[in-house]
């Protein structure tokens, strides 16, 4: 059966400051739990296989044109990486709603040869978008944070890549860093209580600070950095860190973005999309969550089965003539 979504937006929606009439696209992200791996999920979802119908209704009834992934298994242990589960939902997306998209899938940090599979082709992160509102512009981009290690983990696991997407001639392009930073798991430090913090801090700390070879690389200034940042707000400098570099956090009033229901639980606002401060294309721009439609503990507990852990967060960017 469809299942229905309601679309909560922290904030009102905007209006452009644009003296030329622009164009409204929806970007948005969203980490689809273990997808490829249900044996990994959590409950109610373990061994729980999603079906590619519901995702492509859900990401229709979003209604993005460009969409950060995370969490996305792929199907070799090398590079070019691709995924049979991600591309049945595209599949699915164009003989029923339509859609054509294009996706591409990044590089994880280098695993010895004795790793387990798992760990190898779980949890990728992407970016894809319709190919009817954007195009892709030169190659991913891999930010050179660098390879040490960090508080004796591995330093950016999913690596930071940038995607530039063009949305049409003469019109803005826009930078794309899908991210997934390090999760509050700590099995590396037990007693170290603020591990995880740390690990995202020097994350972000080491892609702000390659910044200069990102925008020369890509020759743009329109960056944005999107998906699940696992901060625990408010105490996670992390996002400070971005704030300061020039960006505004659209999910600053830490709304909840994960499935999570009954006495005793929140939802937590790890997914959060950070635009530039001071452009016109991202002034207005507010995070929308699409949760469910009434909230009630078993619609959540029925998403988090069908779906994910995590809601798919989006919000509307201005397209104009591009300005640098």
């Amino acid at each position: 059966m469809k299942y229905a979504f309601a679309v909560f937006a922290t904030l009102a929606s905007f209006f452009s400051n644009n003296s030329v009439q622009a164009e409204e696209v929806r970007i948005g992200a969203w980490n689809i739990e273990w997808l490829g791996f249900p044996d990994k999920r959590g409950r109610p979802g373990k061994d729980v296989e999603q079906n590619p119908v519901d995702l492509a209704n859900y990401i229709s009834e979003s209604k993005v044109d460009v969409l950060s992934l995370e969490e996305i298994g792929v199907d070799n242990k090398t590079a070019p990486w691709t995924s049979k589960p991600l591309q049945k939902i595209f599949d699915e997306l164009k003989s029923k709603h339509g859609q054509d998209w294009q996706y591409v899938l990044f590089d994880k940090a280098d695993y010895p040869a004795d790793t387990e599979d798992f760990i190898v082709r779980g949890q990728h992160t992407g970016l894809a978008w319709r190919t009817d509102k954007a195009k892709l512009v030169g190659q991913p981009f891999s930010v050179p944070v660098g390879s040490n290690e960090t508080y004796g983990n591995k330093f950016w696991e999913r690596r930071a890549t940038a995607v530039k997407l063009s949305f049409g001639e003469g019109k803005t392009d826009v930078v794309f860093i899908p991210v997934h930073l390090k999760s509050n798991r700590n099995d590396a430090k037990p007693d170290d209580k603020d591990f995880t913090k740390k690990q995202r801090l020097a994350e972000a700390k080491a892609l702000t600070g390659h910044f200069s070879s990102l925008k020369n690389a890509l020759k743009d200034e329109d960056i944005v950095i999107l998906g699940d940042m696992n901060f625990l707000a408010p105490d996670d400098d992390a996002a400070q860190v971005l704030i300061d570099a020039g960006f505004k956090d659209l999910n600053q009033d830490d709304q909840g973005t994960t499935a999570a229901w009954g006495q005793g639980y929140s939802s937590a606002p790890f997914d959060r999309i950070f635009v530039p401060q001071k452009q016109a294309e991202f002034e207005g721009a507010k995070q929308t969550i699409h949760r469910t439609k009434n909230g009630t503990d078993d619609e959540i507990k029925d998403y988090k089965k069908r779906f994910s852990d995590h809601y798919l967060i989006s919000c509307v960017i201005q397209i104009g003539n591009d300005d640098d």
